[in-house]
């Protein structure tokens, strides 16, 4: 695969698909993400986690910059530490993220990493073990189950074993980056279940975290969350928004507010400082 068919840019990403979606952006990004932030209810006391995917060297400056802002508005915990204060006694926190980065790009390890090492900010690399150090075939596959418009290359075992000595915890993502609310009970083991034991066996490190793809409630079932917990994942992620209570309990999954190390500042700190509902998990697919 050439370097001009791989994505250089977020935009090259995740463009705008008809004139629906390219509303829905303006909208959203261009209007209500400058709006929302200039006057809004800041959250206190609050447990939230947060994810993004990539990280391109032209935003590193930017995201460094970002990086800051959120520690200057709270402390970075652990997934240890964040099971602990959910199943602990309840006492006020300030504000406390958790970070998780899905899909496992290399430009995550090469541009993101030294940004989130030199400001003590632990994260959780949520990896597809299939596409690991895949080939330009593999980027390619990777990209049509990921829904991306362009491909981009994914960190191989060294450098995930080199960010696991490092202090990066090494999560699941599923084997493959597919829906796992549209799989059959056998695949749903080898999605899961195989995801576990490929990170384990590769990394030598033990994999207890996993986010479903696609994040939302219509991209995960029932079926499939009885499976993570027979896989023996204690910390299992989506990607739907809401905060978290310490001492309330770990619930049967976790949200988590989506940004990019690109968006505005402003509109990140927004998103992760605003006072909200406490997170009460959705209905899954069926």
């Amino acid at each position: 695969m050439t370097r001009s068919l791989l994505a250089t840019s977020a935009a090259e990403m995740t463009p705008p698909v008809g004139l629906r979606d390219l509303t829905k952006r303006v909208v959203l990004r261009g209007v209500l993400d400058r709006v929302r932030p200039l006057a809004y209810q800041r959250a206190r006391d609050t447990l939230r986690c947060l994810t993004f995917h990539y990280l391109f060297p032209e935003e590193r400056e930017h995201a460094a910059r970002l990086f800051q802002a959120l520690k200057r508005e709270g402390d970075f915990i652990s997934t240890a530490e964040l099971l602990a204060l959910l199943d602990g006694p309840y006492q006020p926190t300030g504000r406390l993220f958790h970070l998780s980065v899905d899909d496992g790009f290399q430009n995550v390890a090469s541009e993101a990493h030294p940004i989130l090492r030199a400001a003590g900010i632990p994260y959780t690399f949520m990896v597809c073990p299939s596409f690991v150090g895949a080939t330009s075939e593999g980027q390619e596959v990777f990209r049509q189950n990921a829904r991306y418009a362009k491909p981009l290359p994914t960190a191989d075992w060294d450098t995930l074993i080199t960010l696991a000595r490092e202090g990066v915890e090494i999560g699941a993502h599923t084997l493959t980056h597919r829906e796992v609310s549209r799989l059959a009970p056998a695949e749903l083991e080898a999605e899961i279940a195989g995801c576990r034991k490929a990170i384990e066996d590769r990394s030598g490190a033990p994999c207890t975290s996993f986010a479903w793809p696609f994040g939302r409630a219509s991209a995960m079932s029932d079926a499939a969350l009885q499976v993570t917990a027979e896989a023996g994942y204690r910390a299992v992620f989506s990607s739907i928004r809401g905060s978290l209570l310490p001492g309330a309990g770990v619930p049967r999954y976790l949200p988590r507010h989506h940004f990019e190390p690109g968006w505005s500042i402003a509109a990140t700190l927004y998103y992760a400082t605003r006072a909200e509902p406490p997170f009460s998990p959705t209905p899954l697919a069926s």
